[in-house]
């Protein structure tokens, strides 16, 4: 049976046309490498030597790794000016459910998390805003993980109409040589094996922090943690 050429939906904008490409065509082949490797597993395994086994399993790792990346690399594509809503967002509430969403792990690791913020409100988007703080407090949790004290502080400060915000952690820390490639999309400074993720995560906080009219930059030495700072106008009264 031949292919039929994939039908894109009529109208969709360019951005929305490649993610939707994107998610559509490259996870088709991606599902069959999943499935003929869920067979081998299931019906050959005991053909297989310890080293076999283990090779399917890195094949099955690779493939939750490249749907991750397939994911990630599709809402960067759908991020766009035009679908933002600006308006008065209350930080502290929206600092509250994003730590919750992280409970379980923060429990269990003994994480310390202090927030401490003289303003309460900023202009953003809120389901932008979200998206940054969620994006960088995984980060700060991710790169903590092999401390014996992880440590995660959140603050900022409010001066000439703009509000800074900071996420502070004690983790592995980067050095600042880097600091401009870590904002581009999948750039990496450690091997995925140690420190999972896709390497899009930054370059989506970057352009959703620039759509929204602010900046966000980060501060860092090796050994010595993190902190990522990020600037939106403040209330106007």
């Amino acid at each position: 049976m031949k292919n039929r050429p994939m039908q894109v939906p009529a109208g969709a904008e360019e951005a929305d046309t490649f993610a939707y490409l994107v998610s559509h065509a490259l996870k088709g082949p991606l599902r069959g490498i999943a499935g003929y490797n869920k067979l081998l597993l299931n019906g050959y395994a005991d053909r297989l030597d310890d080293e076999g086994r283990q090779f399917l399993r890195n094949i099955r790792e690779g493939v939750l790794q490249m749907n991750l990346l397939i994911d990630d690399l599709a809402s960067y594509a759908r991020l766009k000016a035009s679908t933002r809503a600006i308006g008065e967002v209350i930080v502290q509430p929206l600092i509250a459910e994003l730590i919750a969403e992280q409970s379980v792990e923060i429990r269990t690791r003994g994480v310390t998390i202090s927030v401490h913020l003289p303003f309460t409100e900023l202009m953003a988007d809120r389901e932008w805003l979200a998206v940054v703080l969620r994006n960088l407090l995984a980060n700060a949790l991710k790169f903590t993980e092999n401390q014996s004290k992880p440590k995660i502080e959140l603050g900022g400060h409010a001066e000439a109409g703009l509000c800074t915000l900071w996420i502070r952690d004690n983790g592995i820390g980067f050095d600042m040589i880097y600091h401009d490639r870590i904002f581009n999309i999948f750039e990496r400074l450690h091997l995925a094996e140690d420190y999972p993720g896709s390497g899009v995560g930054l370059a989506i906080v970057d352009k959703l922090i620039r759509l929204m009219g602010g900046r966000v930059w980060a501060e860092s030495e090796p050994g010595k943690g993190a902190t990522f700072y990020l600037t939106l106008a403040a209330r106007q009264d």
